[in-house]
């Protein structure tokens, strides 16, 4: 049995004017071709949706069980109807994008945000890689496109990259740890005494890197940097943590920043995104990113 979205319209409408005149003024319909649609859609169902009260007509409960789930219904039909157009003018069905640990959280939130806006029929995945994974998920084709993807681009070839900005690291140790009332540029050989904090880098096919990791030190492998910084607050290890991720700490007095001899450059980071199969998704979440605001967001600036 077919119901078109017409008729659950024209049936809301009655219920919600208690009236069938009044239901077609509405929609510049004449009274007897809204009656006839009730009472069609009331055959096809075998009940009564409303009851005649003197002038005006209510509701049976079956009608309100029609009433209430009908509004879902609709939704999904404007949904479908919308969704299959953007997808008949080009707007992918799905987008994955590997994002660098290092971005900053806040800006990926507005992103995604954003583009949920911009593109509700597109199913949009995200994945979090670590250092040259980001690279790795683009050029295995396990990405469409990367943000934040470290130090500079492995190969031109069906990629498209635009820099956008350095992300600064801080060395940091717990308030309690033997090195944080030291004043002096912290060196090497007083640093392999303790532990390092390390995310292991998720790549497959390039080459793995870290942090930071002194010659001769033990690692401590964790999945990711909130577990990172509780371990340096608790003086299991110590390590380079993100600027952005720091600030609030250090402002608190929860992390102590520390001078080092050999401080850990600035990671210049990428948004890139393969070339092959380019829609009208890519390219917006391209431009979006590539913002000058955006930019410096992504980088944990502001």
């Amino acid at each position: 049995m077919f119901i078109s979205d017409e008729t659950i319209r024209i049936v809301r409408l009655v219920a919600e004017y208690k009236s069938i005149t009044t239901a077609a003024e509405h929609i510049n319909k004449v009274p007897s071709a809204i009656s006839y649609t009730v009472k069609k859609l009331e055959e096809s169902f075998g009940i009564e949706l409303f009851t005649r009260k003197g002038r005006y007509i209510e509701l049976t409960p079956a009608g309100e069980y029609f009433i209430h789930h009908s509004k879902t219904i609709l939704d999904d039909l404007d949904a479908l109807k919308r969704n299959t157009a953007l997808v008949h003018e080009g707007v992918e069905r799905e987008l994955t994008v590997a994002v660098n640990n290092i971005v900053a959280p806040g800006a990926l939130v507005e992103f995604i945000s954003e583009f949920e806006q911009a593109f509700p029929s597109t199913q949009l995945k995200v994945n979090t890689e670590v250092y040259n994974g980001s690279w790795d998920a683009l050029y295995s084709k396990k990405a469409d496109l990367a943000i934040g993807a470290p130090h500079s681009v492995p190969s031109t070839e069906g990629i498209i990259s635009s820099p956008i900005g350095q992300m600064d690291w801080d060395f940091v140790v717990g308030p309690t740890h033997p090195l944080a009332t030291q004043v002096h540029p912290l060196q090497n050989a007083e640093l392999r005494k303790y532990p390092a904090i390390c995310i292991r880098d998720t790549s497959i096919n390039f080459t793995r890197q870290q942090a930071w990791l002194l010659e001769g030190q033990k690692p401590v492998f964790v999945p990711d940097f909130h577990i990172a910084i509780d371990l340096i607050r608790r003086n299991v290890g110590i390590g380079y943590i993100p600027h952005h991720w720091c600030l609030p700490l250090l402002n608190a007095g929860e992390l102590v920043k520390k001078p080092m001899q050999e401080h850990k450059h600035a990671t210049q980071m990428f948004v890139a995104y393969r070339s092959d199969g380019m829609g009208k998704v890519r390219q917006w979440a391209a431009e979006f990113l590539l913002r000058p605001e955006m930019k410096g967001r992504l980088c944990g600036y502001f």
